[in-house]
C-alpha cells in the first residue's frame, strides 16, 4: 500500500528575500519563467546562494556549466545546480540523477523549482 505524503509547498521569509535579491540583480522579467525557477532553487540553499557568482554570470545573463567541474560542490549542490540548470535551458540531467539521495529540505526545493518552472 502506497504511504501518504503530505508535500507543503511553502517559500520561508529569507528564501524569498534572497529570490528577490538575484531577481532583482538580473533584472528578470516577471514572465521568464525559466529564469525564475533557475533562481528560486539556487537562492533556496545557502552554499549555492553564497556561491552564486561561480554558478551565474549576471553581467551576459547566462549560466556557467562549467561551475558543475569544480569539486567544491556537495553532491546535493551539484544535482540542484543541474537541475537549476535544467529548468533554465533543458541542460542534460534526468530525475533519477537529481532526486538520488536528495535531502528531504533538499527534494522540496527541488519540487518547488519545478513547480516554479510549470506553473510560474
Amino acid at each position: 500500500m502506497p504511504s501518504k505524503v503530505s508535500i507543503k509547498l511553502e517559500i520561508e521569509e529569507d528564501h524569498l528575500k534572497r529570490l528577490s535579491n538575484l531577481l532583482e540583480r538580473d533584472k528578470t522579467h516577471i514572465e521568464d519563467k525559466e529564469r525564475i525557477a533557475l533562481f528560486h532553487i539556487l537562492s533556496g540553499k545557502d552554499s549555492l546562494y553564497q556561491n552564486i557568482d561561480k554558478i551565474y554570470d549576471f553581467e551576459d545573463h547566462t549560466i556557467k556549466p562549467e561551475c558543475l567541474d569544480d569539486g567544491e560542490w556537495t553532491s546535493e549542490d551539484r544535482k540542484l545546480i543541474a537541475l537549476a540548470f535544467n529548468l533554465y535551458n533543458n541542460y542534460r540531467t534526468t530525475p533519477l540523477e537529481v532526486f538520488s539521495g536528495l535531502s528531504k529540505d533538499s527534494f522540496l526545493l527541488a519540487l518547488t523549482g519545478i513547480v516554479e518552472r510549470v506553473y510560474g
